[in-house]
């Protein structure tokens, strides 16, 4: 075992992020990463993970969500935005309802439990 930390040089760290880059293919695209950053800020907060768990089961409008929640609509359309932008939800109008619909392909593969990881 290393008694004391040795900071890597430019090549050592250029290495780095090309592995990083190998294993993560989004990282090579700035896009992307702003992309994956935005689904990631969607889905890390507690109120917008109760949301996300709700529309698993049933589309909803905002009016349903915030009755469920307990929360104020202001509140309430603020994550709402956040998931949007995130491309957790869908959003689609229905008479003079605004409906919301989680985007499943995107969500799914990232919330499914696993019982061997304990954060």
């Amino acid at each position: 075992m290393k008694n004391h930390w040795q900071l890597k040089n430019e090549q050592e760290l250029n290495g780095v992020i090309e592995k990083a880059k190998q294993t993560f293919p989004f990282l090579q695209d700035d896009q992307l990463i702003q992309h994956r950053a935005q689904l990631f800020k969607a889905l890390g907060d507690e109120t917008r993970l109760r949301i996300v768990g709700m529309l698993m089961h049933s589309d909803l409008c905002m009016c349903e969500i915030t009755a469920a929640l307990q929360l104020p609509p202001s509140t309430v359309t603020h994550h709402l935005k956040l998931l949007e932008r995130g491309k957790v939800v869908h959003v689609y109008k229905q008479g003079k309802f605004t409906i919301y619909q989680l985007n499943q392909e995107v969500v799914m593969p990232l919330m499914e439990e696993r019982r061997d990881i304990h954060v």
